[in-house]
């Protein structure tokens, strides 16, 4: 028995020294595409199409669906994905004979060499076809890559859920700048998705949940929630902080604040945030809610993306959450949307702001203690009077040309000045 556990032993070392070093191997000291993600975003608008695709295709779960995807829409969701994580730089390139998907990743200055270059290469025809995966100067067939990824998001789900994502697509065609995916009806994937999305969200923190349902059931007994008109959100943020407060300690404070913040994202954001928590609601089969939404700045819109923005940032990375909003207002631009406004993407930099300090040890505490009990927006909200909004792309592009530009910076720049001079941001 010793022997066979040396043996085994001794291959898994094996295996990570040649895992290493390949993956050393493959690093460039130069990266494989250079791009500017302002510009790419510049189109954002036009995801708006392929959303709506997609929700189309839910909807007609039963039937089979074709679901055009463009060159510039895929770019743009490259370009988000750059602004929410600055190290990664990509490109999309779709022509009738194959789409080639690349990609950079900047990794600390080291001796091997600063980047890890990534070349998919797609062909058309029945199926996910993968030609090839390239990293860096290393090969590896598209068959095996594809194999490889399906098995390892089956075995993190304990499920085959990728593998029948994989056999939905019935088949690829492509044209210059763009795709087209001939896809089976959704209906038996879409009810195993949502069975694979409760197992893996079940093994969720138990603290958290605990945590979130006590705020969430203080929330839902607030007298001001039963009023018909709007209330400042500062209403329920005040009595909300003060019991975290009398709950925490100095190291607990980090916890509280966070379950205090997914609880008011879940019952004045939307009810669904619990999904990411657990069961949560105070009254199984019913939802807690106030029966008018809150404000901010009198305007309903500003408290939601706040909220979302808040609660978005506890879940995920702060460049994350501001590159939601941002792309939001981006898209907003185009045809039917209410135009660029820099005062809803103030509101998303003040909502991450605001979950940045709650949960930061070093001031979590003293956030508690600014908004303990008190019911004034100025504490946590910034100003917006001069912000531009309801830019159309037009108007947007003359004033600031894209999301890169001096001008544009100079706004965030601004907003971010704002938001740094709020109570609960002055250590």
């Amino acid at each position: 028995m010793f022997k066979l556990i040396k043996y085994l032993l001794v291959i898994l070392l094996l295996l990570v020294v040649t895992f290493v070093g390949l993956f050393l191997t493959a690093l460039e000291s130069e990266p494989l595409v250079t791009t500017q993600s302002g510009q790419q975003v510049d189109e954002a608008e036009s995801v708006k199409k392929l959303m709506k695709q997609l929700s189309d295709s839910v909807k007609n779960r039963d039937s089979k669906q074709s679901i055009t995807i463009t060159e510039n829409q895929l770019n743009s969701l490259v370009g988000f994905a750059q602004r929410a994580h600055r190290p990664l730089q990509g490109q999309v390139k779709i022509t009738e004979t194959s789409s080639q998907i690349l990609t950079s990743y900047a990794l600390p200055a080291n001796p091997f060499g600063r980047y890890l270059n990534i070349d998919i290469q797609l062909m058309p025809g029945a199926g996910i076809l993968v030609e090839q995966v390239k990293f860096g100067s290393f090969s590896i067939p598209g068959d095996m890559a594809l194999k490889t990824i399906v098995t390892l998001a089956n075995w993190y789900t304990k499920s085959d859920i990728a593998q029948q994502f994989v056999d939905q697509v019935e088949y690829v065609a492509m044209s210059p700048n763009k795709v087209v995916l001939s896809v089976r009806p959704l209906d038996d994937f879409l009810n195993e998705l949502n069975m694979v999305k409760q197992t893996v969200g079940s093994e969720g923190d138990e603290e958290l949940r605990l945590r979130t349902a006590f705020y969430l059931k203080k929330l839902s007994e607030l007298p001001v929630g039963s009023k018909t008109r709007p209330q400042s959100l500062a209403k329920y943020i005040g009595p909300l902080f003060n019991w975290a407060k009398q709950r925490s300690s100095v190291e607990t404070a980090v916890q509280e604040n966070e379950a205090a913040i997914m609880a008011l994202a879940i019952y004045a954001g939307h009810h669904r945030f619990a999904n990411f928590v657990g069961e949560v609601q105070p009254i199984p089969g019913k939802l807690a809610l106030p029966k008018a939404s809150p404000m901010l700045k009198f305007r309903g819109d500003l408290n939601q993306h706040f909220i979302f923005s808040a609660a978005i940032k506890i879940m995920s990375e702060q460049g994350l959450s501001i590159a939601i909003g941002e792309f939001k207002e981006l898209m907003d631009r185009g045809k039917g949307g209410s135009g660029f406004s820099f005062v809803d993407l103030a509101a998303d930099i003040a909502g991450v702001e605001f979950a940045q300090s709650a949960t930061d040890p070093n001031s979590a505490r003293r956030v508690q203690l600014i908004l303990a009990n008190k019911f004034s927006e100025s504490a946590f909200f910034p100003a917006i009077k001069g912000l531009p909004e309801g830019l159309r792309k037009a108007e947007f592009t003359k004033r600031f040309t894209d999301a890169d530009s001096p001008a544009y910076q100079q706004m965030v720049a601004e907003i971010k000045n704002r938001i740094k001079v709020l109570p609960i941001h002055i250590n």
